[in-house]
């Protein structure tokens, strides 16, 4: 079976086969020469793995072990049988892990029924660990999710970067002009308090700082634990926004009363400052996951639509709530 016939990411697509394979009845000596006859053939000669005639994996032995050996020896008598195994479909970053854990250069890969397809050299098992710290320290820093295409700036040329990061800013300035119109609409409103047009900073401000922390937090822990179940860390989330937005509430209830004295305008501000924060928790959250569920670099993407969203939202809760109140 070819190579690229496997899943991309797992073992098979990235095995080979070219490699020493013996019979459990051969000895020492005849791999010896059939190494010195042949070792131009083969692709890695870290271990010789012993194949029964139904093709089935019985064993390996390592070049160590050949070369220490009486040359009488016979290999099923030296081979070692406690073998560590993976098979085609498994994900090459469990390869790469058990052939760590184990303290072994190469990973033997078979099908269900033990028959022996081929290995995971030492070479692939080190670009597999290169690869993974890389997506998972890029995605520490932010700049991608651990499962997400990401863009790699050195090596694109400007005009293929622009056209990753223009489109979705183009979003951005598209939605900054609807947040204009949003609040052009609430100009009865302004012109009979304009103290609300001072506290527009804020919300937006809050609710972009709890956005952007709240979203730093999650593409971490996503990278930390790949395992992490969204569902469960939504609902714990929501328990920590909402502490936050009770905090941010109290404290510019008793900022708002003494310095304005005007209960009508600390309700507003309360109710929207509280919506904005709330709202952080959607655009945080789940539109980085949309995103990273769709293989987009969140670095391009969520970044700047989820800002506007909450631009958006934010800012039309606050007027609505100021319509309502005032």
């Amino acid at each position: 079976m070819n190579n690229n016939n496997y899943p991309p990411d797992t073992a098979g697509r990235l095995m080979i086969s070219n490699v020493p394979i013996v019979s459990p009845e051969d000895t020492i000596e005849k791999i010896e020469e059939m190494l010195m006859v042949d070792i131009k053939k083969f692709e890695t000669i870290n271990y010789i793995y012993v194949v029964y005639k139904n093709k089935k994996l019985a064993g390996v032995i390592s070049i160590k072990d050949i070369l220490r050996q009486p040359k009488s020896k016979l290999v099923s008598e030296v081979m070692i049988k406690n073998l560590v195994i993976a098979h085609p479909y498994t994900d090459q970053e469990k390869v790469a892990y058990l052939a760590f854990k184990k303290n072994i250069k190469a990973v033997p890969i078979i099908d269900k029924e033990g028959t022996f397809l081929g290995i995971v050299p030492s070479d692939k098992i080190l670009e597999i660990a290169y690869d993974e710290a890389r997506q998972d320290l890029l995605s520490l820093a932010g700049v991608a999710n651990f499962k997400s295409k990401i863009d790699d700036t050195m090596s694109l040329s400007i005009p293929v970067l622009l056209k990753h990061r223009l489109p979705w800013l183009l979003l951005g300035l598209l939605g900054g002009i609807l947040t204009a119109q949003i609040i052009s609409m609430f100009e009865e409103t302004l012109e009979k308090n304009l103290i609300l047009a001072s506290f527009i900073p804020l919300i937006v401000y809050m609710g972009g700082a709890t956005l952007a922390q709240t979203q730093a937090f999650f593409i971490r822990d996503m990278a930390l634990n790949p395992k992490l179940k969204f569902s469960q860390y939504f609902f714990k989330q929501l328990i920590i926004i909402l502490s936050i937005a009770l905090s941010i509430s109290l404290i510019i209830t008793l900022f708002a009363l003494i310095f304005y004295n005007n209960f009508a305008i600390t309700e507003v501000l309360v109710a929207a400052l509280f919506s904005a924060i709330l709202i952080s928790l959607f655009t945080g959250l789940i539109v980085p996951y949309i995103f990273s569920r769709f293989k987009l670099d969140p670095a391009n993407a969520s970044g700047p639509i989820a800002t506007i969203i909450q631009d958006l939202l934010g800012v039309s809760m606050y007027f609505a709530i100021a319509s309502l109140l005032l």
